[in-house]
């Protein structure tokens, strides 16, 4: 056994490739952080660099830093935990997408009161999925390893692509989250009450200078549910703005899903090198 990991180890290069380390600084330089599905393919690009980078490493100039590597291990356990719910919440966007645009299809049949009651369904929904995000953004902001320091250019690097991965994941949860003014009062006052306040303050708000597609939704749902009678071009505005989300979550989803992909495989290749000294 002994012989096998010897032989494992001196296939391991002597030093860290520079051209690695340039690869991954040039990357989080170039990550944006106003745009989500771009800051999310380059996130997954980071960490398939890394990967890339842990598998040429010498796991010998590792050794020394190892309680560092263990404390960037447990953090990223809490950023796969954030991407996992973050894609059970795109996940249960979708269904509600589908649930209402299907009960629009179904209009002729049902009439306007069960029009009203699948969109004050939906709307309670959204305020269900902002109360979960706003503890995911709780959970996020505990996420502090500012109290590592290490010299290690490995190390360095990763509690970068760590604090990209906390921005990157913030921004998702905003724009999830995105939140419009409160309607007038209205004659169907008790759905208004039940779309969605904000679930931070306006300093946390993101800062795109646009809306996104689910602040646009948001405020379509607030139309709909303050107009005194629902009219075609109200149905056709809203459904029109379902779709814009529909093919954003998907997007968003389909990023979210190639992000946690690499990030296990990031962390793999972590382990692989500090188990060859255990």
């Amino acid at each position: 056994m002994a012989a096998t990991y010897h032989v494992r180890s001196s296939s391991l290069p002597a030093r860290l490739h520079s051209n690695g380390l340039n690869h991954i600084q040039q990357l989080l330089t170039r990550l944006p952080t106003d745009n989500t599905n771009n800051s999310l393919s380059l996130l997954s690009r980071l960490y398939e660099s890394i990967s890339h980078l842990c598998n040429n490493s010498p796991a010998s100039s590792l050794l020394p830093h190892h309680s560092f590597f263990t404390d960037l291990l447990d953090l990223s356990l809490v950023h796969l935990d954030l991407c996992s719910k973050l894609r059970d919440i795109t996940s249960r966007i979708k269904d509600c997408l589908r649930d209402l645009r299907s009960a629009f299809r179904r209009r002729r049949h049902g009439g306007d009161f069960t029009i009203r009651c699948h969109v004050k369904a939906f709307v309670r929904s959204r305020r269900l999925i902002h109360k979960d995000l706003a503890k995911l953004l709780y959970l996020l902001k505990q996420t502090d390893h500012s109290s590592i320091f290490s010299t290690h250019p490995l190390i360095t690097l990763l509690q970068q692509v760590c604090s990209q991965t906390c921005i990157s994941f913030r921004t998702v949860m905003l724009s999830l989250s995105a939140s419009v003014p409160k309607p007038k009062p209205s004659g169907w006052a008790l759905v208004s009450k039940l779309v969605i306040n904000n679930v931070t303050s306006k300093s946390a708000q993101v800062q795109t200078g646009q809306e996104n597609e689910f602040q646009m939704m948001d405020e379509e749902l607030q139309r709909f549910c303050s107009a005194k009678e629902i009219k075609k071009e109200g149905i056709k505005s809203l459904i029109n703005s379902l779709d814009k989300v529909d093919v954003a979550v998907e997007e968003l989803e389909e990023s979210l899903e190639s992000l946690y992909r690499r990030m296990i495989q990031a962390r793999v290749s972590l382990l692989n090198i500090l188990s060859l000294h255990i």
